[in-house]
């Protein structure tokens, strides 16, 4: 091989490991920040006005392939009161929102407005 071919410089595996530890760090940072605003949404502790906003994303989870199983191997009413029987496991994810400017309708449930009609 001659040294005029095309070769992975150090600098780009350099630049790699770095950019790997760092979304390793950030990832766990984003897991911590995550996990505690969930925590506080699910005590229903308001979030300061602003123009970010944060939501419970609910999803509903359940073993895929159990249903198909046991409908082949014993039936739909088996599998009706199996269902039945275990619940699905509900959780939360947070999403959050960065609008434009501060949205006009945050806040407005403390502050009534009078529309004339009554």
């Amino acid at each position: 091989m001659s040294d005029a071919t095309v070769r992975i410089t150090q600098h780009e595996l350099a630049e790699i490991a770095e950019l790997q530890r760092e979304v390793l760090w950030r990832s766990k940072r984003l897991e911590e920040l995550k996990s505690n605003v969930k925590a506080m949404l699910l005590h229903r502790i308001p979030i300061e006005r602003g123009r970010f906003d944060a939501k419970l994303r609910k999803i509903v989870c359940r073993n895929v392939p159990w249903k198909s199983l046991v409908i082949e191997k014993l039936g739909e009413t088996v599998a009706d009161w199996f269902r039945k029987l275990h619940p699905v496991r509900v959780r939360f994810d947070v999403d959050v929102v960065e609008y434009a400017s501060e949205p006009l309708w945050k806040g407005k449930e403390d502050d009534w407005i009078d529309l004339g009609g009554e």
